[in-house]
């Protein structure tokens, strides 16, 4: 009788001590999430239009794990990107994005990826305009205290393109 309560408490530990799987979520929960997350983008789309770089990095997670790549290949934690940040939107009068495409993909647990392709269409301090008509966004999210933020970014584009006139492609 010991032998067999020792054995069921044995079975019982190493069941229950074994690491499960962090759940994934249901078709349901992941409809529901994309629109969260879109909304995050367009908010980020918004900030970057206004150039209002607090704004902007109010969808990023302040934290020492936050990892942001540039198109440069510059790595950057939470207060280096927003510095960056700001230094880029003083360089611009006006910057226009436009979302050609954005896909989900929905890691076990609590993790987001979003992948997100659009384009640029940004004027210069100087006057100068100029465009990226391919622009890619890798963000990562994860949901903390119930509100989707970005843990890490990777940007990559082509460099931008002066966008001439009409009018001075034929002189």
């Amino acid at each position: 009788m010991k032998t067999n309560l020792f054995i069921v408490w044995t079975l019982f530990l190493i069941v229950g001590c074994t690491s499960q799987e962090p759940v994934r979520m249901t078709p349901q929960q992941q409809e529901t999430t994309k629109k969260d997350i879109g909304e995050v983008v367009k908010a980020i789309i918004h900030s970057l239009e206004n150039k209002d770089v607090d704004a902007l990095f109010q969808s990023y997670l302040n934290s020492a794990d936050f990892i942001f790549f540039t198109t440069d290949g510059s790595k950057a934690g939470f207060e280096e990107a927003k510095n960056h940040n700001a230094a880029w939107f003083k360089s611009l009068s006006s910057l226009k994005v436009t979302t050609i495409n954005e896909n989900f993909i929905f890691l076990p647990g609590n993790d987001v990826i979003c992948c997100w392709q659009g384009k640029f269409d940004m004027t210069a301090a100087s006057g100068e305009r100029f465009k990226i008509d391919m622009f890619g966004i890798t963000f990562i999210f994860r949901k903390t205290d119930n509100v989707w933020k970005v843990i890490y970014q990777h940007a990559s584009a082509l460099p931008a393109v002066l966008d001439m006139p009409v009018s001075q492609t034929h002189l």
